[in-house]
């Protein structure tokens, strides 16, 4: 572990200490409150408790033990806390040598990335479970729960009592998604297979009405969006339909989703070829200081343009360059939303969508 209290209480990072600065320190642990030592591992300065304390919340603890009595009673063998070469499981679940971790405490993206590294070099199966309090559509991914989305293309999640996939992120913040939920099996769990994608108009044509309203400021440099937006006296509110596209791809990207695609368009001039598309992006992302993978950034413009085409073939009049206010573009919105629906059905072969 690596947060510990001292004797006045105060939390210790040993992240932000060093052997040294603690070694004469009494530390405690802040779940238990037993004695802890301080351990300089082979990457990272630790703590390990000098008595026998797993530093778990009831919650963790009490979800542990319901899901190892769940699998047993479907007659799974089931270990808890097992350990397999370097890494250390909730549960492990045979057949399927399926280990289990159930991540209720913080971490961060690469810690999750470190153990998952291990996990794949030692060819073991897991799957992780978070926690999310609220429920519902709108989900905020903070630490390792990006890079888990990323890397698995879903997340399962703790929400009232029971466990809940969460699949097909549409970003429309930095760290705010919008997904699908799917309840689960035991099979669906231990064996993810891929879920249809669909596509909710009405919340994603509200979450775009709100970012029109919202007072407007970039986190890019002023070069991309502020200067141009304002040099073509233009304003976001009244921005083409087509600026706020619900681009999964964007979820690997550290930048706002709609301002990014506000940039492109500002430079591209709403003429879109996936060449030029690269060719700013990587620009963009590199003066901005974002770090990016080009495998994923093909991955973004194939959808990209694939949206755009179909939204030219089917709605070409959202791209006259005619002036238009708020109310019309809100209109063209709900358009645009339709039109997308009818782009995911194509996708899927759905005829028909519930929301």
């Amino acid at each position: 572990m690596f947060e510990a209290m001292d004797e006045q209480g105060n939390r210790i990072n040993s992240q932000l200490e060093t052997f040294q600065s603690l070694t004469d320190k009494l530390l405690y642990c802040p779940y238990c409150r037993t004695q802890l030592r301080v351990r300089q591992g082979k990457k990272r300065l630790h703590f390990v408790h000098m008595t026998a304390c797993t530093g778990e919340s009831s919650e963790h603890q009490f979800w542990k033990t319901r899901l190892a009595v769940y699998f047993e009673t479907l007659r799974f063998k089931v270990e808890i806390e097992a350990v397999r070469g370097r890494r250390r499981f909730d549960l492990f679940i045979s057949p399927g040598e399926i280990g289990v971790e159930i991540q209720r405490s913080k971490m961060n993206a690469e810690e999750w990335q470190r153990r998952s590294l291990i996990d794949q070099q030692a060819g073991y199966e897991v799957r992780w479970i978070g926690f999310h309090e609220s429920g519902g559509q709108l989900l905020k991914l903070d630490g390792w729960m990006k890079a888990a989305f990323m890397k698995n293309g879903y997340i399962d999640l703790i929400e009232r009592g029971r466990i809940v996939r969460y699949v097909h992120p549409l970003p429309f913040a930095q760290r705010l998604v919008f997904c699908q939920r799917v309840s689960l099996s035991a099979k669906q769990f231990l064996f993810p297979s891929p879920v249809p994608r669909q596509f909710f108009e009405r919340p994603w044509t509200t979450l775009i009405k709100k970012y029109r309203l919202r007072p407007f400021f970039s986190s890019l440099p002023s070069r991309y969006v502020q200067s141009p937006l304002y040099s073509s006296n233009l304003q976001v509110s009244t921005l083409p339909s087509w600026c706020f596209l619900p681009l999964s791809p964007l979820l690997c990207l550290s930048v706002h989703p709609f301002e990014i695609q506000v940039a492109v368009y500002l430079r591209l001039q709403g003429t879109y070829l996936a060449e030029q598309l690269l060719a700013f992006l990587t620009e963009c992302l590199t003066r901005s200081k974002v770090s990016y993978e080009l495998s994923n950034l093909h991955l973004l413009i194939d959808e990209w343009m694939a949206m755009i085409d179909f939204l030219q073939n089917h709605l070409p009049e959202l791209f006259q360059t005619n002036t238009v206010d708020l109310s019309t573009r809100l209109e063209e919105d709900q358009k645009l939303a339709g039109a997308l629906r009818l782009f995911v059905e194509r996708e899927t072969g759905i005829n028909e969508v519930k929301e």
